[in-house]
């Protein structure tokens, strides 16, 4: 350097400072990104989940056009999005005409359909800073066969009698089952895990067909991303180990198919009891379910929440036990306006968000009810015994305080005995904010519900 010439000193000088003035500014900006990063997540039994699939969500099917309606989940209750997998597509064999968003061909990398890192970035910054929270799902069982690691790392796959990668299910004809015994495979699906933790500072993961992963692995690793911060983990799965493995919440399948069973005149009232004896036997203390009637697998292999549950009035009365219930509510992107046909994984799906804005208004409603109940949020739950197969009833109760909720489950009136021990108190009705006044017998009109706080006891 000393032997150049004076001018190209000057001129090395100043490309020296503007590189200094550069890092320092980019070093400001790494500050400022540092700064923001979210320290904690909230406590379990404050989410509220809003399932999110990119593709559908909007016409551009794009981050971007997600981070502009933020304003509107979070007025409507929501303060977690779960993002069902933002990774590109697989290709070879897929299924339709866009193929599964759970056949992943690379785990750090985005569809570039939904748009680029940047704008993923931006959506995960704006979630943040609204004071919600977001987290993404990780297909840990299975990748698409035309992920790298088909070519590169064929001894990471399982394989069948002759040699040949298999699929984890028969009819799952689009992805390559992965093989947990290669602790390769094992290590290099964490340091995929942490690559969004680190680099984007999301809020944690929903695992895809968590209980067909070792559940050792998933210890392993929710022991190591949790090194980095603290975050949110939701396994598909209703397995208790998954507790034991570090997950916060399951999916609470048992829950649902009771209600359908129930609103369908199949089961009575005895079938949500066992459920609930079940649930309080089975699992940790710490078990917290998530309540749905919708999700993108029910839709697309189920039917929608007004078939399932027979009307739109329906399925709001089943929403509202849901919502009632110990655990965590969860609302699949669309459900809070109604669909007019199951949204289908592997096609393009666009919702019309002005279709139903009393439908939007319930849930609003309803997930504001919750937020704003520390006794649905960690109360104790006991089911009253009526005289009645139509009308469900049960209480919350935390310490002195107490909530009645009261569902008509069938799509005809209904009568009630109030049973004598509510009739002692007296009651605020929780939506209308109105006195509620009680005769012996109640009256019901089909799908009618009722959440009523207990005021005081004489």
């Amino acid at each position: 350097m000393k032997r150049y010439f004076s001018s190209l000193r000057v001129a090395l000088l100043i490309v020296f400072a503007s590189t200094v003035f550069i890092s320092c500014k980019n070093t400001t900006e790494q500050a400022a990104v540092v700064e923001k990063k979210v320290a904690s997540v909230p406590g379990i039994s404050d989410i509220v989940m809003y399932e999110v699939f990119v593709h559908n969500f909007s016409a551009e099917g794009t981050f971007n056009a997600l981070t502009a309606r933020l304003d509107e989940l979070k007025e409507l209750g929501i303060n977690t999005l779960w993002l069902m997998p933002i990774q590109p597509t697989g290709q070879l064999n897929k299924k339709g005409t866009y193929g599964s968003p759970y056949s992943i061909s690379d785990y750090t990398a985005v569809n570039p359909n939904y748009g680029t890192k940047k704008d993923f970035q931006r959506l995960v910054d704006s979630v943040h800073a609204k004071g919600m929270y977001i987290i993404i799902d990780e297909v840990a069982n299975h990748t698409s066969w035309d992920h790298a690691w088909v070519k590169e790392h064929p001894e990471w796959y399982m394989k069948d009698s002759t040699g040949k990668m298999v699929p984890p299910v028969a009819d799952w004809t689009d992805v390559a089952d992965l093989n947990f015994d290669n602790l390769e495979l094992r290590q290099e699906l964490i340091r995929t895990m942490k690559y969004w933790i680190d680099s984007f500072n999301i809020d944690g993961y929903r695992c895809d067909v968590a209980g067909m992963v070792p559940f050792d692995w998933w210890k392993e690793c929710i022991t190591e991303l949790r090194k980095s911060r603290p975050i949110i983990m939701l396994a598909e799965g209703d397995d208790p180990k998954l507790y034991e493995s570090g997950f916060d919440m399951s999916y609470g399948w048992q829950m649902y198919q009771a209600l359908k069973q129930v609103w369908a005149g199949k089961q009575t009232f005895s079938a949500i009891d066992t459920v609930l004896l079940k649930e309080k036997k089975n699992y940790p203390y710490n078990y917290r379910p998530i309540r749905f009637i919708d999700n993108h697998d029910e839709n697309s292999w189920d039917n929608i929440p007004a078939v399932k549950f027979k009307t739109t009035d329906g399925a709001k009365a089943a929403f509202v036990v849901m919502a009632t219930l110990p655990g965590v509510p969860l609302l699949y992107n669309g459900q809070e306006v109604g669909y007019d046909t199951q949204i289908n994984l592997f096609e393009k799906y666009t919702i019309n968000w002005s279709a139903n804005s009393e439908l939007r208004k319930f849930y609003k409603d309803i997930l504001q009810l919750y937020h704003h109940s520390e006794i649905l949020k960690s109360g104790s739950v006991q089911r009253i015994v009526a005289a009645s197969d139509k009308v469900l009833m049960f209480t919350r109760t935390l310490n002195d305080s107490m909530i009645v909720v009261m569902v008509n489950t069938a799509n005809e009136p209904a009568t009630v005995a109030m049973p004598e021990a509510l009739m002692s108190r007296n009651y605020n009705d929780m939506l209308t904010n109105e006195e509620a006044h009680f005769s012996y017998d109640l009256s019901f009109k089909p799908y009618e519900f009722r959440i009523l706080r207990a005021l005081s006891a004489e």
